[in-house]
């Protein structure tokens, strides 16, 4: 899919930013996986340059986005249609795995999480019996694929763990107690920028433990001081069943991943994570 053309997106940006930009320089952008066209764009604003990002983007991408930006003072996203989104651009790099995630980044989670805590944003799917199934199916593809191609027995004892628990009782269970709220759905170090967390594109109404496991296990004091004045404890599920929950959810999540990228050792330490995690539901 090509970037959106001009004609699509300059009447949107110029009711977000009060003028008709011009565009002075285009700079392709790359790195992820959601989007099939990413580019900074260098805008001229009456006189001011104001870098921006145009990228391609799902529905889903558009909705989590503009309820991201209920919640935010920034703007999380300038302008959006049919498949497109206009963002700020971000000028920054992943920290590393041995720097911490900014407490800005965990108390913009915070804030999202307290805000859509049991509530739905339009146009977000929900994780329900229904989506855990197609994400199972879907991982089973990639592992299936993998098993094809390499021959390696790990993978088809991935996949039949995998078919098994598609239906396991105990995942509905668990979704049954487990309350939702708006999260990130991918929020590894890859998708932290600065004090910015980008790509919504796997933006779903989950339990919120989800983007705390994906992000890097305990949560810091920017993020439980917010959640804790925000969100009744009476309100809240107990923390080992959620975090038990979404070490699964996480892990099968992106095994379709490992199994493509990452090879058997990788997708064995994982699937062994999502099992023992399993165990304790």
């Amino acid at each position: 899919m090509t970037a959106p053309p001009d004609a699509a997106w300059l009447p949107a940006a110029t009711r977000a930013l009060g003028a008709r930009p011009a565009v002075l320089g285009r700079t392709p952008l790359t790195g992820g996986y959601v989007a099939a066209s990413v580019e900074r764009l260098d805008l001229d604003v009456d006189g001011r340059v104001v870098p921006v990002v145009l990228k391609t983007a799902s529905a889903v991408e558009v909705a989590a986005l503009r309820a991201v930006h209920v919640v935010r003072a920034d703007p999380a996203v300038l302008a959006a249609g049919d498949g497109w989104v206009l963002v700020p651009f971000v000028d920054g790099t992943p920290p590393a795995e041995h720097e911490p995630v900014p407490d800005a980044v965990w108390a913009t989670l915070a804030q999202v999480h307290a805000h859509w805590w049991r509530k739905r944003p339009r146009g977000v799917p929900v994780v329900d019996a229904a989506f855990w199934r197609g994400l199972c199916d879907r991982t089973l593809v990639a592992v299936r694929g993998a098993a094809a191609r390499t021959g390696d027995p790990i993978y088809g004892e991935v996949a039949a763990a995998l078919d098994a628990w598609r239906a396991d009782p105990r995942i509905g269970a668990a979704l049954a107690r487990l309350p939702r709220t708006l999260v990130h759905g991918d929020a590894h170090r890859g998708n932290v920028l600065g004090t910015a967390l980008i790509d919504w594109g796997n933006a779903r109404v989950a339990p919120a433990a989800v983007d705390v496991v994906t992000l890097g296990g305990d949560p810091p004091q920017a993020y439980t001081e917010v959640l804790d004045a925000r969100v009744p404890a009476a309100a809240r599920a107990p923390a080992e069943v959620e975090r038990a929950w979404a070490q699964v959810h996480v892990h099968v999540t992106y095994l379709g991943f490992a199994a493509d990228h990452l090879g058997a050792a990788r997708v064995t330490e994982m699937a062994g994570n999502a099992e023992r995690a399993l165990a304790t539901l």
